[in-house]
C-alpha cells in the first residue's frame, strides 16, 4: 500500500512530461494534498524545467477535474486579445499567417492566474509549500536532458537571432549548455519566490507587469499592464460532456480547445465496423470519424489549429479519488522568444492563435485534457502534446479504454495515428503504417508525449508515453 493511502484504496499517482514534475507532485501528495495540490505543485516545475515546453509567462490550458465525490469541473485558462491591438491579425485561410515571435506575438499571461485559482478552490497545502520545488529547482539549478539540449541548440541557431536577456539565461557562457550540465535561473527563482508569498497579485500590478510589458514593447508588441487578468476572474464551470458505448467523457470548452474535435470524432464513430484494435478496419473506421469531426471545426478554427506547438500535459490522482488532467502551453518553443528583464520569465507566443469567431478573436488551440468515467467506478484521465494531432491522439486513446478495455498505460503505448485537419490525410507512426495496405497513409510526425492516469476503487495506474522522457511517481 502506497504511503499516505486510505482506506478506500484509492492511490496517489502523478504522470507528467518529466521525472522532476513528477517527484513534486507525489510529494505534495504525501503531505497530505489533493491531486490539485499534485497537478500544481508538477506544473510549476514544469515551468522551470521544461521551458522550451510551457512557463509562468504561458498564455493559459485547460484542466479538467473529478473531486472527490462531486460532479466534474472544467477550468478554461486560456488567453485573450490585447486591448492595444487594433485589428487583430488573425490565422485565417489564405491570409500571411501572425507573428510567433518578438514582442508581437505576446498575449496575455494567464497560466499563474489558472494554476492558483484551482489551488485556491481545490488545494489544502499551503501556495509557498506547493510552489517550492520549482523555487529550488531554478535557484539550485537542474541538470539538462536530451530534449532540452535539442531545443536550446535549435535556438541558438535560429536565423531570427537571439534575444540577450534570453541568451544571458540561456546561454550564460556564450554557448547552449549540453545535455548533462546544469541549468539555474536565478531570476526566474525570485520570481516564483514572489508569487509563492502574494499570490497573482505580482502578477497584476507592479515591477514584473512593467517588466514585461516593457520587454514586450522594446521588441514591437502591444501589452499593457490593463491586459494583466484579475485572478477572480477565473472559475470553475461545468465541463463539456459525451457519451461513448457505456462511458461518459468531460472536457474543456468545444470551442476554444480539441474537445471538439475529439467529442464530434466519438460522435461520428461506428463501434460496430472498428474490428480488431489497430487493424485495417480500426484505422479507417477512426480515419473517417475525424474527417468528419475537422469538417465540423470552421475554415478559421482549423488554420489557428494547423501549427504543431510544444505543449505539455499532466495527470494526478489523489488516495480520497480526486483525477486531474491539466494541459497547457506558451505556444511555440520557448513562446515568443523572449525572457522579460530581469524576471526569468518566457513569453508567449499566444497571438498566433486568435482566430475569428462570434463575439470577437479567440485562442483556438487543439488542447484536450478529458476525463473518462466507466461503470464499477473506473475512470481515465488523458491528454497529449502535438498540436493539431492531439485531437487524434486523445481520441484513439478512449475508443481504447472504452471499447476495447485498455488500461490509459497501454492506449498510449498503442501506434498512434492522425488525420491532418487541412487535407484529410491519414498519419500514421511506423508500426501501424507497416500493417496497412500500401499507400493507405503517411509516417505521422510532429507528435509529443501523451499521459494517463486509469484509476479505480483498487488503485491507479500510471500512462507515461513510452516514446519519451516522461515520468510518473506514487504517493
Amino acid at each position: 500500500m502506497a504511503s499516505g493511502q486510505r482506506e478506500t484504496g484509492y492511490e496517489g499517482l502523478v504522470v507528467a512530461g518529466d521525472q522532476l514534475a513528477a517527484d513534486a507532485g507525489a510529494a505534495a501528495l504525501r503531505a497530505g494534498g489533493t491531486a490539485i495540490d499534485a497537478a500544481v505543485a508538477a506544473a510549476f516545475v514544469l515551468c522551470v524545467v521544461k521551458p522550451q515546453s510551457c512557463g509562468i509567462g504561458g498564455y493559459g490550458g485547460f484542466l479538467t477535474y473529478a473531486p472527490p465525490g462531486e460532479p466534474v469541473v472544467q477550468l478554461d485558462f486560456n488567453t485573450w486579445v490585447p486591448l492595444r491591438l487594433e485589428n487583430p491579425t488573425l490565422r485565417e485561410p489564405g491570409y500571411v499567417d501572425p507573428p510567433s515571435s518578438g514582442g508581437a506575438a505576446v498575449a496575455p499571461m494567464a497560466v499563474v492566474p489558472g494554476l492558483l485559482a484551482a489551488h485556491k478552490r481545490f488545494g489544502r497545502r499551503p501556495l509557498a509549500e506547493v510552489v517550492e520545488p520549482a523555487i529550488r529547482l531554478s535557484r539550485d539549478g537542474f541538470t539538462i536532458g536530451d530534449r532540452l539540449d535539442h531545443y536550446l541548440l535549435e535556438h541558438w541557431e535560429s536565423p531570427n537571432g537571439v534575444q540577450p536577456e534570453f541568451a544571458s539565461v540561456y546561454f550564460p557562457d556564450g554557448r547552449p549548455p549540453r545535455a548533462g550540465e546544469i541549468l539555474v535561473q536565478a531570476d526566474l527563482a525570485v520570481t516564483l519566490e514572489a508569487i509563492a508569498a502574494h499570490g497573482t497579485e505580482p502578477l497584476r500590478t507592479g515591477p514584473i507587469v512593467e517588466a514585461v510589458c516593457a520587454t514586450v514593447k522594446q521588441h514591437g508588441g502591444f501589452l499593457e499592464p490593463e491586459d494583466f487578468i484579475d485572478d477572480d476572474a477565473l472559475a470553475f464551470a461545468p465541463p463539456e460532456k459525451t457519451t461513448f458505448e457505456d462511458a461518459v467523457v468531460y472536457g474543456p470548452s468545444l470551442q476554444t480547445s480539441g474537445a471538439g474535435v475529439v467529442f464530434a470524432a466519438l460522435r461520428h464513430l461506428r463501434p460496430d465496423r472498428l474490428g480488431g484494435n489497430r487493424e485495417q478496419a480500426y484505422v479507417d473506421e477512426l480515419a473517417e470519424a475525424l474527417r468528419a469531426a475537422w469538417k465540423e471545426r470552421t475554415a478559421a478554427a482549423r488554420a489557428a489549429g494547423s501549427k504543431s506547438n510544444d505543449t505539455t500535459h499532466l495527470c494526478a490522482a489523489d488516495d480520497a479519488g480526486g483525477l486531474a488532467s491539466l494541459t497547457f502551453t506558451h505556444g511555440p518553443s520557448f513562446g515568443g522568444g523572449l525572457v522579460a528583464t530581469g524576471t526569468g520569465i518566457v513569453l508567449n507566443g499566444g497571438v498566433d492563435l486568435f482566430a475569428s469567431a462570434p463575439g470577437g478573436p479567440l485562442a483556438i488551440t487543439n488542447m484536450s485534457p478529458v476525463i473518462v468515467e466507466r461503470p464499477e467506478g473506473i475512470r481515465h484521465a488523458v491528454g497529449g502534446v502535438g498540436g493539431p494531432r492531439i485531437p487524434a491522439i486523445i481520441f484513439s486513446a478512449i475508443v481504447d479504454a472504452v471499447h476495447y478495455g485498455s488500461s490509459m498505460a497501454d492506449a498510449i503505448a498503442a501506434p498512434h495515428l492522425s488525420v491532418r485537419a487541412t487535407d484529410g490525410g491519414l498519419e500514421c507512426e511506423p508500426e501501424l503504417l507497416a500493417r496497412l495496405e500500401p499507400g493507405a497513409g503517411e509516417l505521422l510526425e510532429g507528435f509529443g508525449p501523451a499521459c494517463g492516469i486509469t484509476q479505480t476503487p483498487d488503485g491507479s495506474v500510471p500512462g507515461p508515453d513510452p516514446r519519451f522522457d516522461t515520468g510518473f511517481a506514487r504517493a
